[in-house]
């Protein structure tokens, strides 16, 4: 059948058909009866409609959900105007009803589309129809918008967490001038000092009489090169009482890493009377440096809770739009988001517990510390396709601060879950066993991960160093040494070869706390 003449110009002008099937969105070009003059390789394979089929015919005949009327109006209008017209995903929905996976997009049925009307042909009165797939934005809105009230809970949270610390951390806050933009109480309270006479004042200058200028310019050195500093300096109370302070010196990021000043973390070790050699074990048990990464952890240890919660409000979500949502499924659902925020509750409580002075000691099975530890992580393992062994004799039992040792675990467990995600592979598996001896109890966490080089490896339990590649503190083995050799009094080593990675944890099976 000879083609129309518009057809004819359609192919004598050479619409570009390696360019068009390159872009990775629909294209139609219709004149303002809604023929169909062009139907690109993205349209059929979304719609499993060919070109051939639909030329010539009428849009809203071979898409009848189309309303005609409407089209035509947004056509006349982009032509009249030379300017494009819309259609949005927020109010139209779609234009096109494209079936969608339903395992890998939980909210809709079909595909959600911004449809734009282009100009495409002033005199041949042609126009282009560009479909661009919202479906993803589109379900990720929604299910930010139905996570709202969740958010500001746990944020309430995290608040009455951050006063605990402001009472027992010692820290400041500078800007990249120097100036002083926070303070904690436990800081004012020690020097004695109103916050808003130190607040926005120079860092530097409050210093001046007691900071000798040797440091001053190794800070200032320290700062220039965006790099952690720990240095001892004395301070003066409002009282002129000296204060010796074992400050840390932290980069400090916002949220676009952007670099926006400096904090500083302070030990109070007037009274410490330790010999030289001792004072390396000091910095290892910096609280200030800990507390700041437990912080992290918190934040870290809730995301997977809440991404378990969003996918049961997903699933309950789908099952009532396809009207096969079962009363028991509705009861598990509800008995599993309990359980998870039960569970942020207990977080937060074993994250307060770490910092109390009167540590309690508790006889507790081994298998009941490992299932607090993977308790978070067990739905993160299933996503990533980790197989997760455990050999731990039921009947082995351990005397021990519960809550550090679960947080350890919980760290070690992370660290090979991270690993896993940079360098995925098929036969993930992470193992973990534990057994008795004559003088202490055993933890082997394994992974296969691919291992850590020798060089690394060295460096692993040092404060600061991270082998992640954004996101890492460099803090988390080096707390857990600290854990286990500081607080539980045992021993924690790290083995590395033919791509597997071994941590290995020596405990009393007593502990007493000095």
């Amino acid at each position: 059948m000879a083609e129309k003449s518009t057809q004819q110009y359609l192919r004598s002008n050479d619409v570009n058909e390696k360019l068009i099937a390159s872009i990775d969105n629909g294209i139609i070009i219709l004149d303002e009866e809604l023929s169909i003059f062009y139907y690109n390789k993205w349209l059929e394979i979304h719609t499993q409609l060919k070109e051939v089929d639909v030329l010539n015919h009428k849009i809203d005949e071979v898409f009848t959900n189309i309303n005609g009327k409407t089209l035509k109006r947004k056509i006349k209008t982009a032509l009249r105007m030379e300017t494009p017209t819309f259609y949005t995903a927020t109010i139209t929905k779609y234009l096109l009803p494209i079936k969608i996976n339903q395992l890998k997009i939980s909210g809709f049925k079909h595909m959600r589309q911004d449809v734009s009307v282009i100009p495409f042909d002033k005199e041949k009165r042609l126009v282009a129809l560009i479909i661009t797939d919202q479906t993803n934005v589109t379900n990720t809105n929604n299910l930010l918008q139905s996570n709202i009230k969740k958010v500001q809970d746990l944020n309430n949270e995290l608040i009455k967490e951050r006063e605990t610390i402001d009472e027992r951390v010692i820290l400041l806050k500078i800007d990249t001038n120097n100036l002083i933009t926070q303070t904690s109480r436990a800081y004012t309270d020690l020097l004695g000092f109103d916050k808003e006479s130190i607040i926005n004042n120079d860092y530097f200058y409050l210093e001046r009489l007691q900071m000798p200028v040797a440091l001053k310019e190794e800070i200032q050195k320290h700062q220039r090169e965006k790099k952690v500093l720990k240095f001892e300096k004395v301070s003066l109370t409002s009282e002129g009482k000296e204060i010796c302070l074992l400050s840390t010196l932290v980069p400090q990021y916002n949220q676009s890493a952007q670099h926006i000043g400096f904090i500083i973390f302070s030990e109070n070790i007037t009274n410490a009377k330790l010999l030289q050699e001792h004072q390396e074990k000091l910095l290892r048990n910096s609280r200030a440096s800990a507390m700041g990464e437990m912080i992290s952890m918190i934040a870290h240890q809730w995301r997977q809770p809440l991404s378990v919660i969003n996918t049961i409000i997903a699933t309950l979500k789908i099952k009532k739009e396809l009207d096969i949502l079962e009363d028991h499924l509705i009861t598990s659902s509800y008995n599993r988001i309990e359980e998870t925020v039960s569970f942020l509750s207990e977080t937060i409580d074993d994250f307060r517990n770490f910092f109390k002075e009167n540590k309690e000691l508790k006889r507790v099975p081994m298998h009941i510390i490992f299932e607090k530890s993977n308790n978070l992580l067990r739905s993160e393992m299933e996503i990533y396709s980790i197989l997760y062994e455990e050999d731990i004799d039921e009947k082995l039992l351990i005397t021990t601060l519960q809550n550090e040792l679960v947080q350890t675990i919980i760290n070690i467990l992370k660290n090979s879950v991270d690993a896993f995600k940079e360098n995925p592979h098929d036969a993930q598996k992470l193992t973990v066993k534990s057994y008795e001896s004559q003088t202490c109890i055993t933890i082997e966490i394994e992974d296969n991960a691919g291992g850590i080089p020798k060089d690394i490896l060295q460096k692993v339990f040092e404060p600061y160093f991270s082998t992640k590649s954004k996101n890492g503190t460099g803090l988390g083995l080096y707390v857990c040494k600290t854990i286990i050799e500081e607080h539980l009094k045992g021993q924690l080593t790290m083995r590395s070869r033919d791509n597997k990675t071994k941590t290995i944890i020596e405990l009393p099976k007593n502990v007493v706390v000095s």
